[in-house]
């Protein structure tokens, strides 16, 4: 069956000579692996600029049950990036947001929304004028509750040490492995208030990122490490 869809490229794979396999992330089938032919030949150059990760593209393919691999007939932009194949803090940002949702989509089965949520992430990504600091912070954030497992945040007084075993702030904890110290916990309870510090340093930052990405890992089994997080790092230093 001849199929039209969109989707961004999450990863791409040689495959043959002139082949290649690219997994795609569409609002309603979520990550889906697809081979499509002749686009490493000298006579394909403009299909080779099309089928890089991050992209956002139109497709057409003959779609196939089970495991088999399905098979793309037509390939198109959907959106062409202005600046964020060009700047490396941009690349290097997409690269690791891209990388933790082909990590955690197969976590949930409401495509839709997280697919709205990532597109418009990366087209924001692609337009935004420096203050990208943040960036990638608030984007998880946003993240995890299209997820299901979002942070509450009931920061107060009484509750100041956060728990990332089940996303809540608490007053005392039995179990010190999955609870962020008061200082770390504060400045979370900012970005979740949505009060972006501008003068936390970036140590601070990084930390705010790690405990994110832990907490990422504690709630998705399989996650494991990532691959782009020590070149995002790089930015930091």
């Amino acid at each position: 069956m001849l199929r039209s869809s969109e989707g961004i490229i999450v990863r791409t794979v040689k495959y043959g000579e002139s082949s290649m396999i690219l997994d795609i992330f569409s609002s309603d089938q979520g990550i889906k692996s697809y081979i499509i032919s002749g686009v490493r030949s000298t006579r394909s150059k403009s299909k080779t600029t099309i089928i890089n990760v991050l992209n956002l593209v139109r497709y057409e393919a003959y779609e196939k049950g089970g495991n088999k691999l399905s098979r793309i007939k037509e390939i198109e932009y959907n959106y062409v990036y202005k600046s964020l194949p060009f700047e490396v803090v941009k690349g290097s940002l997409a690269i690791f947001l891209i990388e933790i949702c082909r990590k955690a989509i197969k976590a949930s089965d409401q495509y839709e929304d997280i697919y709205n949520y990532v597109v418009k992430g990366l087209i924001h990504l692609d337009n935004v004028q420096g203050g990208l600091g943040h960036f990638h912070i608030d984007f998880l954030i946003g993240l995890s509750s299209k997820l299901g497992f979002g942070f509450n945040n009931n920061y107060d007084e009484r509750h100041t040490l956060f728990d990332l075993s089940d996303g809540v702030f608490r007053s005392e904890v039995s179990d010190h492995r999955y609870v962020l110290n008061k200082q770390l916990s504060y400045e979370l309870h900012q970005y979740l208030s949505k009060v972006e510090p501008a003068q936390v340093s970036r140590d601070m930052r990084l930390q705010v990122l790690k405990a994110i990405i832990r907490y990422f890992q504690y709630h998705i089994a399989g996650f494991g490490e990532l691959k782009s997080l020590p070149i995002l790092l790089s930015l930091y230093e």
